[in-house]
């Protein structure tokens, strides 16, 4: 991090006062992270290339670039800052899901047992619609994953064990979280803030530091602001940041 600024009001959020949004390269933020110093790893990367060819009126989102994506670097850094016993949730699908767990795996030729992060479960969003890729050969893919991995042998979550699946029961019976319009702030793969409270609420106490270093247009600190936690969000591209930045101001 080269702005002089950004580097004081990290360390202000470090030491336990207010948030922070920063348009940075994630790997110029967590080279001045010190260990240990995060509650909580909640994020959605830009693992593969993604644009969507829904036919619509409006101009297309901007592309996600996989190749925006080091997953080795990532989650050397992530176990490194994370707490020992602090939670880490990523986004993925079926295709990048091998990868990211072997990733996990492998990093038991790196950090000791009690402070490395360990593979718990993978948690399954059923969306209220489903992607178009191959309309006759293959099946609709109506769902998203997340990897649920604990630091060491990980604290408990709060509120009673969940289902790995999320829905909500309503009087008509059971409803899944509906997907969020490409858009709603003009982005391909927003991700439902009430999941991300979800997660949130059962893995950290108020006022702990939520960390994600791909924001895109700051959903999680949405979901930060409604369950009173801490947050430090990192956006590289100016387009997703700035609508993220006035998401925030209107929520505050």
């Amino acid at each position: 991090m080269s702005n002089a600024k950004d580097i004081a009001e990290l360390g202000r959020v470090l030491a336990g006062a207010g948030n922070i949004a920063l348009r940075q390269d994630n790997r110029a933020v967590f080279q001045a992270l010190p260990d240990d110093c995060i509650d909580l790893i909640l994020t959605d990367p830009p693992y593969k290339d993604y644009q969507s060819n829904r036919p619509v009126k409006r101009q297309k989102v901007r592309k996600i670039e996989g190749a925006d994506f080091d997953l080795t670097y990532f989650l050397e850094q992530s176990n490194r800052v994370l707490k020992p016993g602090c939670h880490f949730y990523c986004w993925c699908d079926h295709t990048t899901f091998p990868a990211i767990f072997q990733a996990i795996k492998d990093l038991e030729d790196k950090f000791p047992a009690g402070k490395r992060l360990n593979y718990k479960n993978c948690l399954v969003w059923v969306k209220n619609n489903h992607g178009s890729g191959d309309l006759r050969g293959d099946y609709a893919p109506q769902h998203e994953f997340i990897i649920f991995a604990v630091k060491g042998k990980g604290k408990k979550l709060k509120g009673g064990r969940m289902s790995n699946v999320f829905f909500k029961r309503t009087d008509k019976g059971i409803e899944f979280f509906p997907k969020v319009s490409n858009y709603s702030y003009h982005h391909g793969t927003v991700k439902p803030a009430a999941i991300l409270r979800m997660l949130i609420e059962a893995s950290t106490e108020e006022q702990d530091l939520v960390f994600d270093p791909y924001a895109g247009v700051m959903s999680t600190a949405e979901a930060c602001i409604f369950s009173g936690r801490r947050y430090l969000m990192v956006e590289l591209v100016e387009e997703h940041f700035r609508n993220g930045v006035e998401r925030i101001n209107r929520l505050i």
